[in-house]
């Protein structure tokens, strides 16, 4: 159960850490919208970073469980 908690996690991760604005626009769209420009693209790069955070934690937790075995 959790390689497969860690499998959902790393693939978001790489969703949102190759396409950004398209994963931003799919849970975030209200919140994009009204955003002015200079302050969207520091939101896409805030959304970046959480994607990279996401899929290093969730790869990081499939270490630990296969480690732990």
């Amino acid at each position: 159960m959790n390689l497969l908690v860690s499998a959902v996690g790393t693939a978001l991760g790489v969703f949102i850490m190759i396409a950004p604005h398209r994963a931003a626009a799919i849970w975030g769209s209200e919140r994009l919208e009204k955003l002015a420009p200079p302050h969207r693209v520091l939101f896409l790069r805030w959304y970046r970073a959480f994607g990279i955070t996401l899929c290093l934690a969730a790869v990081l937790f499939a270490l630990d469980t296969i480690a732990s075995r």
